[in-house]
């Protein structure tokens, strides 16, 4: 079974993986089910879970467990299953930094400075509107927003030091590291292998990245940081870059949550570079990002003593 999934072509092997990260998230999420079932509690807040009001509800704790669990069944587990496949091929290392430090410093503080290009995209592409004859699907569309919003809101509820360590956790940390093993640890490789241009592997991978989130009105700006954590990948040999920065994005949000509030941040962090009169601010952030994954790629040409076109 696994030398034919690893003789099989890329998509295939793609297609297959996919597959057992659905079937590994819902037996994990049923795993998670199985005492409301048997409790006669009742599971309908799964299947409308922006109805979920009160932060303390026992509902919330296990709709935050059934995220890590669809992060570990639907990401981790195929990743884990690449590797056991593809131990000597793949392009890019775990987590080995060695002679990187640089480029971890460097990264780091380049996806902190990106944030008023990503809040200026993300405005825009919140603002714009879908042909009448399309408004069914654009309603559709900015539901599904409003009710992860108010998901979102909910797990970001935080009264104590323990609520904070567990949302970095589940916002932060778990996402970085699932997300990162299976879009530029699994995905992005395989569809190189296909394309033979890192280039298009990289666009490609960052719109199924975005795609997959299915919250459209964010949609180009996920796709940007998509893309970056591609080439950080790809230019480093590491997913250690990509992870960081990934890491560094979510985390912030529920720094910055605890610290000032849920109201508050709307009104300040994620407005920077997005209110009027601060596209300037805006496009200094994209100079500020172009120059940082500049000096990746030619610490990587210095690394490797030859450009990283492969």
């Amino acid at each position: 079974m696994r030398e034919a999934l690893k003789n099989a072509h890329p998509l295939v092997q793609l297609s297959a993986l996919v597959l057992i990260g659905f079937m590994s998230m819902f037996i994990l999420l049923g795993a998670i089910m199985i005492p409301f079932v048997f409790s006669g509690t009742g599971i309908g807040f799964i299947s409308n879970p922006g109805s979920v009001s009160d932060p303390n509800e026992p509902t919330v704790l296990v709709l935050k467990l059934m995220q890590i669990m669809q992060a570990i069944g639907l990401f981790v587990i195929p990743y884990l299953v690449y590797r056991s496949i593809h131990k000597q091929d793949n392009p890019y290392t775990l987590v080995s930094a060695s002679g990187r430090l640089g480029m971890i410093i460097v990264f780091a503080l380049t996806i902190v400075s990106a944030l008023p290009m990503i809040n200026f995209l993300a405005e825009w592409n919140g603002s714009l509107t879908l042909p009448e004859s399309l408004s069914g699907i654009e309603n559709w569309i900015r539901g599904m927003e409003a009710d992860a919003e108010a998901l979102i809101r909910i797990f970001l509820s935080m009264d104590s030091i323990g609520d904070l360590i567990f949302n970095l956790l589940l916002i932060a940390i778990i996402p970085a590291i699932a997300e990162e093993l299976f879009f530029r640890g699994t995905m992005q490789p395989l569809i190189l292998k296909v394309v033979k241009n890192y280039h298009v592997a990289i666009w490609i991978t960052a719109f199924l990245f975005s795609f997959f989130h299915m919250q459209f009105l964010g949609f180009v700006p996920r796709m940007i940081l998509g893309a970056v954590f591609g080439y950080a990948a790809h230019w480093s040999g590491t997913l250690l870059l990509p992870m960081i920065g990934h890491l560094i994005n979510n985390g912030l949000a529920v720094l910055i949550t605890w610290y000032i509030g849920i109201d508050a941040i709307e009104e300040s962090i994620e407005t920077i570079g997005a209110n009027e009169g601060d596209a300037l601010f805006a496009l200094m952030s994209t100079a500020v990002l172009i120059a940082g994954l500049t000096a990746i790629y030619f610490s990587s040409v210095r690394l490797n003593k030859k450009a990283p076109d492969t």
